[in-house]
């Protein structure tokens, strides 16, 4: 544009940005935050062939941006854009249905055997495939940088670990590295960056596979491992609580970037028909508060962001929230109050205050316990 003006009257219509060529061409760009060009305002610019192009920045609503990074999504990114308006859609439009009304008269004079087998001619690339096209042509690296943003995931923070599921089957067959495919396709059918989705949003494996095979250029030679590494990875997607599947049919519970969290299964007693055993009463008795481990403790992402958000509260703002989790949960045996303790210290926290971090965490519970003398507790057994 040589030159541009914003909220710009077009007739009876506020265009977002008008402006004008360098042959003085006069175009209008529109963007897609909240709501789409309305269908009377782009049959008034189809009308009077006036060019118009709409660019969706809906996917980066609420995003933290620089202005280099929001630059490249208006003025570069090539898959997030379309037309609403072409001024030389009419001029084709005719040209076509002249070719198209001299061929009917022409075969329509003429007898004249169709000689069988005759190729079929070859399809124009629709919008679809020139968008996948643009995409596939992108650096591994740019692809990522256009996750994250829209992912809300800053420099350095860890990938989600449910976006780089390493499955036994096909992933060769999906031309692009793990962690893209997987994210771009969480993405497109599973995450709600607004929280606003009303309707229950559900789609097939078959779906799934029509859109990566278009979006990453798989063959059809292949079509079996590409179905089977997206049905392993969506099955790992229903564990995490993302979806609730129906044989290859999936229904979205959870459109957040994180999964859930996971409600602890209640447990029933036991029922026994034979009567119990009499128990002798414990000489020393001491009520101590302490914690008791879960069986079951939340994935490591969930675990580090309440880690992140508990920091302030107890630990103080030198805590390592990243290497507390990370060396909580690769160790080999349950560790005892002590060992926990110590570790909460080694990384910058306070060991008093390590009861209400893990109790935050999600991988202890509150426990008043009657504790005999010279009986191991329950929660340091290995």
């Amino acid at each position: 544009m040589s030159e541009a003006r914003a909220e710009s009257r077009i007739g009876t219509y506020i265009a977002d940005v008008a402006g004008h060529l360098g042959d003085r061409t006069e175009v209008i760009v529109e963007v897609k935050v909240r709501h789409e060009v309305e269908p009377e305002k782009a049959k008034y610019l189809r009308a009077r062939r006036v060019p118009c192009i709409e660019i969706d920045l809906l996917p980066l609503l609420e995003q933290s941006l620089t202005l280099q990074e929001l630059a490249w999504h208006v003025l570069e990114c090539g898959t997030n854009r379309s037309w609403v308006s072409n001024s030389a859609y009419a001029e084709i439009e005719s040209e076509l249905l002249a070719e198209y009304q001299a061929w009917v008269a022409r075969n329509s004079s003429e007898v004249a055997v169709v000689p069988r087998h005759l190729p079929e001619p070859s399809k124009l690339p629709s919008k679809a495939d020139e968008a996948n096209a643009r995409y596939q042509a992108l650096p591994d690296e740019m692809k990522r940088l256009e996750l994250r943003i829209v992912l809300g995931l800053a420099d350095g923070a860890r990938w989600p670990r449910h976006l780089q599921v390493p499955v036994r089957e096909g992933a060769d067959a999906i031309p692009s590295p793990v962690d893209v495919w997987q994210g771009a396709t969480f993405v497109r059918f599973i995450y709600d960056p607004v929280g606003g989705r009303k309707e229950t949003k559900r789609f097939s494996l078959s779906q799934v596979y029509d859109w990566v095979s278009g979006r990453f250029g798989t063959s059809e030679l292949v079509q079996q491992q590409v179905s089977a590494a997206l049905r392993l990875f969506f099955g790992y997607l229903a564990k995490c609580g993302f979806l609730e599947r129906n044989g290859d049919a999936f229904t979205v519970l959870h459109g957040g970037l994180w999964p859930p969290a996971r409600l602890e299964p209640r447990v029933h007693p036991a029922k026994s028909s034979t009567p119990a055993r009499a128990v002798s009463k414990p000489t020393a008795v001491a009520l101590l508060r302490r914690w008791t481990w879960r069986k079951r403790w939340p994935l490591e992402d969930v675990a580090l962001e309440r880690a992140t958000d508990a920091t302030v509260r107890y630990a103080g703002v030198k805590f390592n929230a990243q290497l507390f989790v990370d060396m909580l949960y690769s160790m080999s045996i349950e560790p005892s109050e002590t060992a926990v303790e110590t570790l909460v210290t080694e990384c910058g926290g306070i060991s008093d205050a390590a009861f209400d971090l893990l109790k935050d965490i999600g991988v202890v519970e509150e426990s008043w316990r009657m504790l005999r003398g010279g009986v191991e507790p329950p929660w340091r057994c290995t």
